[in-house]
């Protein structure tokens, strides 16, 4: 089987969702590693990050008059002097509290993105050669304000994969070869995606579905009761994170409907194991994509 991870692409085909998500996942890790570099003064991520025509400038904000100054030009090899001394210097920070990356659009070509981090906060586009996203220009405003942060939560949805139905009495079944390797598929398809949580129902299935990506992103498994989950409180738990759940045939299109507020995904057919659910929610919008990964 030939798998994708797909999203935020309501409005187009599922073909087209995969290429735009390929490219999404991109330059998400280019700009992971942009930021890596700055944090860890590793110039070898830098290198994968930023092209050799690199333009970057910015502005710091004085803290006497309010006023944002224009700071120095930052070229290829500055940027690589820069990152060098960090790292010789000792000044690293092993930093994932203030650090966050957006895609806000992708062309044929072009990409633009956002990138939040410790020093404040980077508009940066991206150009694709030979099938590589890197950072051509990048203007930036520091310090860091909190409060022009504006938090995005992102849940991944999908059912538990296939279960052994050899005892029909049996209620709380493990996963089947193929389910087992359905769950390993989950874990490299959203290899990409760092998740700050992992929530699972107790059962063997579920659980079983889930441990491969919690253990990726060394994260314990949360567990969940779908009869007495309230979303708003979920929501107000869990945001600002990347969370993964897994669920049932019914719980999950159902948890997927209580986070939108509305009802809008039916109940999984019993033969279907490969509903990916994406549900992004920001300050002024909540949007959703259902996508079969088979």
């Amino acid at each position: 089987m030939k798998y994708y991870i797909l999203a935020f692409c309501l409005s187009l085909s599922i073909s087209i969702s995969a290429q735009d998500t390929s490219d999404n996942t991109q330059i998400k890790t280019t700009l992971n590693n942009y930021i890596d570099a700055f944090y860890k003064g590793d110039t070898t991520k830098l290198k994968l990050a930023i092209k050799p025509r690199l333009n970057k400038f910015g502005y710091w904000k004085n803290k006497e008059s309010g006023n944002y100054e224009y700071y120095a030009h930052m070229s290829y090899n500055k940027a690589m002097e820069f990152v060098t001394k960090m790292k010789e210097e000792g000044r690293t920070r092993d930093e994932n509290i203030i650090r966050k990356v957006e895609v806000l659009d992708i062309g044929n070509h072009i990409a633009s993105a956002k990138v939040t981090a410790n020093w404040g906060i980077d508009y940066v586009t991206l150009s694709k050669d030979d099938g590589k996203w890197m950072i051509e220009q990048v203007i930036w405003e520091g310090p860091y304000e909190a409060k022009v942060e504006q938090k995005t939560t992102t849940y991944y949805l999908i059912r538990h994969a296939e279960k052994d139905q050899s005892d029909k009495t049996n209620r709380n079944p493990h996963l089947t070869e193929e389910g087992l390797k359905r769950a390993e598929n989950w874990a490299s398809i959203l290899k990409d995606v760092k998740f700050d949580m992992v929530y699972s129902t107790d059962y063997h299935r579920t659980k079983e579905t889930a441990a491969p990506t919690a253990k990726a992103n060394n994260v314990e498994v949360s567990f969940y009761d779908p009869r007495n989950i309230n979303p708003k409180e979920f929501m107000k738990s869990t945001k600002g994170k990347t969370v993964l759940i897994v669920g049932h045939s019914n719980t999950t299109p159902m948890f997927t409907n209580g986070l939108l507020g509305e009802k809008k995904y039916d109940m999984i057919s019993e033969d279907n194991n490969a509903n990916l659910y994406i549900v992004t929610i920001s300050k002024d919008s909540k949007t959703s994509t259902m996508l079969k990964v088979d």
